[in-house]
């Protein structure tokens, strides 16, 4: 297997980083660190739990339900329009 430091040095690359040889040192030292934690995480028993998106259970839905008000009528708004075609707004062409 290769060393840390190469692995670093190909994913850097990948990722677009250029890591110096004085950068090296540390990166390696949070590269363990990093890993320590993994391992800690992976000893934890997740046999039978459902997978969370979040950490704690809450309502994530902060939308408000879609009312429709003021409703403005078709004829009005394609009136207003610079170009129509087919009762459609037609707008110039933006992607070559």
């Amino acid at each position: 297997m290769e060393n840390k430091e190469e692995m670093l040095k190909k994913l850097g690359l990948k990722t677009m980083f250029n890591i110096t040889d004085a950068e090296m040192p540390e990166l390696v030292e949070e590269y363990e660190i990093f890993m320590n934690h993994v391992a800690v995480l992976e000893k934890i028993d997740t046999d039978g739990k459902a997978p969370l998106a979040y950490p704690y259970e809450i309502e994530t839905c902060f939308l408000r339900d879609d009312e429709p008000i003021d409703v403005i009528s078709r004829e009005d708004v394609l009136k207003n329009a610079k170009s129509v075609q087919d009762n459609q707004i037609k707008v110039p062409k933006v992607v070559g």
